[in-house]
């Protein structure tokens, strides 16, 4: 595949990808977090540093429920999650 044909990231979907690495980190650290999350849920991570972001990702998670989806929102204290 050359260079030519692949689409660039956006920036909500790097700044998901982020934050996901920042919350698995988390998980190394502490393990239990992942009993606060309903089986089978989608997982909306909601950065407290970042409202639009927030705000996007909120909008994606009120969509999946609008579509019969399971929606788990974690709020998230970016300060404390591990680099």
């Amino acid at each position: 595949m050359s260079a030519t044909t692949l689409t660039a990231v956006d920036e909500m979907t790097e700044k998901s990808f982020e934050l996901a690495r920042r919350w698995g980190l988390a998980l190394i650290d502490d393990p239990a977090l992942l009993a606060e999350i309903p089986e089978g849920a989608n997982l909306v991570l909601m950065p407290d540093d970042d409202l639009p972001f927030a705000e996007a990702k909120m909008a994606l998670g009120i969509a999946a429920i609008r579509r019969g989806e399971n929606v788990y929102f974690r709020h998230l204290r970016v300060g404390d999650l591990p680099e």
